[in-house]
Parts: structure tokens; C-alpha cells; sequence
């Protein structure tokens, strides 16, 4: 529980604790701050405190103060973090909280894996999977139910590197000779996912993305019957662009995938979803 460290590293009125002060005097010195899970969300300025599921938080928003709430914002003011990212489809979350603070850059965390970041700004994804890069930059948000476009993804994999200032990705070593060559593609059928939301899918289509025929990938995630809005659903269109590039490893069958384009619209979900034959 991330409210937990702010509760115990801020006093009641939102001042640091002489604890706290200390431990930016040592970070500023060039000490290391680590933190895994909750110690991680902390990382920036604004974190999620007590959020709704994915979905839920999609279609019924965040409350300031409540599901998101002050983090230590050790990692700087300009970037949000978010951690279990691709296991718990949090990815999809990340995006109102980023749009109703006003950050247009986020790093999404992955479980068994860490990011390095270093006194330059350069971020260094190191684990089992990896890491996500949410650009909003050019991001365009409308009113209504959650309806984003122009939403950038990147997937860091284990070993490259990504620079917070300058936004530029570098592949690891066993990626740089491995650059996906848009003429032979692997994967040449539609590409459709019924749960974007479920555990690593998004990394899963944009990866089959990247080395497709196809310009772009559909994912979807509904609720049950029985859920909150039950007729109101959402499509994630994923797209290759200009700036669309892929890199595969030499080692292992791991991709690295930078600037996916996304555009999320809610949609309407008919009951009965379906019938027996």
C-alpha cells in the first residue's frame, strides 16, 4: 500500500518529515532510492492511491485526492509511474490519471523487472519482461466517455535503454543488429484481441503488430452483465506509423517495439453478447 510510505515520509499537513528530508539530502548527493511495487509508485509526484479495477476507472474516471494522491516524486515532476503494468493490463489506467494531471510522459513497470534510472535521465529496463513508455504529447482527449487518440507506446524489453529528456530509445546489445524489415513480415493475418486488458496482451499485439503485413490491430475489453455500465465498452486500435519500428533479439524471442500509435473509443456492447447454436 503506497499510502502507507506517504503516510509515514509526510506529516498530516503534506510536509516532509525530517526522515524525508534525508532522504532527498542523500538522492541529491547521488544516493540510491529503490522501490518495488508500492515503493515504486511512489516514485512520482502523483500515484494511484486506492483505485478502481481498469476498467471501472476507464469508464467512471479517478477522484483527486482519493485514486490518485500525491506521490514522493523522486523520479521528477514530468513523468508518471505505474507498476504491475502488463500483468494487470494497468496500462489502460494509466492514461486518464496521466490526462487529468497533465503529464504527457509515463513509465509502466512490469513484475520481476526494474528501471535503472540514472543521473542523466537515462532509463535502463532490466528483468524478466519489461517496461512500457506512454507518450501523450500529441495525445488528443474528447469529452464524454474515456475517448483518447494519438496516444504513443513503446516497449522497452530487458537491456535497452530509454532517455527521459531527449525521448530517445537505444535496443540492447543483442537487439542491434536484429531491426524487423517492414517487406518480410511474419505475422500476415488480421490481428484481434476480445481482452487487451488481460495479462501481457497488449505487449503480445503490438508485437505481432510490428512484424505484420497489417497496419493496424484491434483489442477490445467489456464487462460482464453485471457490471458497472454494462453496455458501454471500449476498442484500442493499435497503428504502425512513420515512426513505427520493431527490434528482435539474437538471444531470445523478445521484441522491442517503439512508437505504436493508440486510439481508444467506447463503444457499445449489445446484450445478449451472444447465443447458443
Amino acid at each position: 500500500d503506497q499510502a502507507r510510505i506517504t503516510r509515514a515520509l509526510r506529516r498530516a499537513d503534506g510536509a516532509n518529515t525530517l526522515v524525508l528530508d534525508a532522504l532527498w539530502e542523500m538522492y541529491r548527493r547521488g544516493g540510491v532510492i529503490a522501490g518495488t511495487s508500492a515503493g515504486a509508485a511512489i516514485m512520482s509526484s502523483t500515484m494511484f492511491g486506492h483505485p478502481k479495477p481498469v476498467l471501472a476507472t476507464l469508464k467512471l474516471g479517478l477522484t483527486d485526492g482519493q485514486e490518485i494522491t500525491p506521490g514522493l516524486g523522486f523520479i521528477g515532476d514530468d513523468v508518471f509511474v505505474d507498476q504491475h503494468l502488463l500483468v494487470r493490463g494497468r496500462f489502460a489506467r494509466m492514461l486518464p490519471a496521466m490526462l487529468q494531471k497533465g503529464y504527457k510522459l509515463g513509465l509502466g513497470i512490469d513484475e520481476n523487472t526494474a528501471m535503472v534510472v540514472g543521473p542523466n535521465r537515462d532509463v535502463e529496463v532490466l528483468g524478466y519482461k519489461g517496461a512500457l513508455v506512454v507518450d501523450l504529447s500529441a495525445a488528443n482527449a474528447q469529452q464524454g466517455p474515456f475517448n483518447v487518440s494519438n496516444v504513443r507506446l513503446s516497449y522497452l524489453d530487458n537491456g535497452d535503454r530509454f532517455n527521459i529528456a531527449s525521448h530517445s530509445f537505444t535496443p540492447a546489445q543483442d537487439k542491434a543488429d536484429g531491426r524487423l524489415d517492414p517487406a518480410r513480415p511474419y505475422y500476415r493475418e488480421p490481428l484481434f484481441s476480445a481482452d487487451i486488458l488481460g495479462n501481457s496482451t497488449v505487449v503480445d499485439l503490438m508485437g505481432k503488430l510490428i512484424d505484420s503485413d497489417q497496419p493496424e490491430a484491434i483489442g477490445l475489453t467489456l464487462d460482464s452483465p453485471h457490471g458497472v455500465q454494462p453496455d458501454l465498452g471500449f476498442e484500442f486500435k493499435f497503428s504502425r506509423t512513420g515512426e513505427s519500428v520493431g527490434y528482435m533479439s539474437a538471444a531470445t524471442e523478445a521484441y522491442s517495439i517503439y512508437n505504436v500509435r493508440l486510439d481508444i473509443r467506447p463503444i457499445v456492447v449489445r446484450r445478449p453478447l451472444y447465443q447458443y447454436k
